[in-house]
């Protein structure tokens, strides 16, 4: 897929597949396409080229705002209503899409226990009663909420302290072990992607660069893979490069 917007091509000819429970990072850094590609597959943008596809269905046949709500998207501003409860902005899709009230709650509650949060001590609680981290882990609840066959992440830790960066990509790959769900994870932090890729997707300039699984990326040539290698602290690649 493509995109060009203002007469700038932001995306060149993108093509890109991700399966059930893989996790796709792009990676890449600012303005090399990377949320535009997440936006191009949700459709809040459409493709000047090409087309997207989703379970064998082209998305532009597709109902733009069903599609989305059938799509989980986390982003690093937490995207939580602020005069909801953290119950609420969980069940948000799910209330969309009609379900009963009961079965709503009930998941509501297991999606926060599923990230670490108590619903009991939260779930009445409204989003500037929490931290960073807890708001992030509402987020990406509210992301599966409604049993979506995929999710997109743009950046959704960038925000947190390092402690609380960590804590939530180990309870992601957790969340992946558990539901099983195909996602595409953008980010700009190389350390990021090693911890939760099964592959890398190197944007560079609107094009894509190379596509690597983390144990491959070590021995990609090209400059602009290196540039990120570079950045690593010696020891974990130095043997290596």
């Amino acid at each position: 897929m493509s995109y060009r917007a203002g007469g700038l091509t932001i995306l060149d000819g993108l093509s890109l597949e991700v399966e059930r429970s893989e996790t796709l990072v792009l990676l890449g850094r600012s303005g090399s396409g990377k949320t535009t590609a997440l936006r191009l597959i949700n459709r809040m943008l459409k493709p000047t080229g090409g087309s997207v596809w989703i379970d064998g269905q082209n998305t532009s046949d597709l109902d733009g705002i069903e599609l989305r709500r059938r799509i989980g998207y986390v982003i690093q501003e937490f995207g939580l209503l602020p005069h909801w409860t953290v119950e609420q902005n969980v069940t948000l899709v799910p209330r969309l899409l009609g379900w009963p009230i009961e079965r709503q709650r009930q998941r509501a509650r297991e999606l926060l226990e599923q990230v670490g949060l108590s619903p009991d001590e939260l779930g009445s609680r409204f989003p500037h009663q929490l931290s960073g981290g807890q708001r992030q882990r509402v987020g990406v609840a509210r992301a599966l909420a409604a049993e979506p066959k995929l999710l997109l992440f743009d950046e959704p830790f960038g925000a947190l302290d390092p402690v609380t960066r960590h804590e939530m990509q180990q309870q992601f790959l957790e969340l992946r072990k558990r539901y099983g769900v195909a996602s595409v994870f953008v980010t700009h932090d190389l350390v990021e992607a090693l911890t939760i890729a099964t592959r890398i997707a190197v944007l560079d300039r609107g094009r894509l660069e190379v596509v690597a699984s983390p144990d491959e990326f070590f021995d990609v040539k090209t400059p602009v893979v290196r540039a990120f290698v570079d950045t690593l602290p010696k020891e974990m690649w130095g043997k290596r490069a």
